[in-house]
């Protein structure tokens, strides 16, 4: 795998904010990635969630299930999700999918 392929997930608790920055693709090699950074954050004291996917230059439906999924979850912890600064190809899969309204607030 290319380095251009491969995924990069920053991310940081403060004041139970957190705070994700994703870089790369999100594919079906990566998606479990994600999905362990995610699960994780309530246990670092997390209430909410923002995911910065500016840096997405590629998500597939498994990178849409696992952050759908990690919603799910969040929600279940009482923790929200929620995107922003929403790359070309994140705006097209939300888009074409229906889910912008799920994971995307105004």
């Amino acid at each position: 795998m290319s380095e251009e392929a491969s995924l990069s997930v920053n991310s940081a608790v403060e004041g139970g904010v957190a705070r994700v920055t994703l870089r790369g693709e999100l594919d079906l090699d990566q998606a479990g990635t994600l999905a362990d950074e995610l699960s994780g954050l309530t246990t670092q004291g997390a209430t909410s969630v923002t995911v910065d996917v500016s840096g997405l230059n590629f998500i597939d439906s498994s990178g849409l299930r696992a952050l759908l999924s990690a919603r799910e979850q969040l929600d279940a912890a009482g923790a929200s999700l929620r995107l922003t600064d929403l790359s070309p190809a994140v705006e097209r899969v939300l888009e074409m999918t229906g889910t912008r309204a799920l994971l995307v607030t105004e």
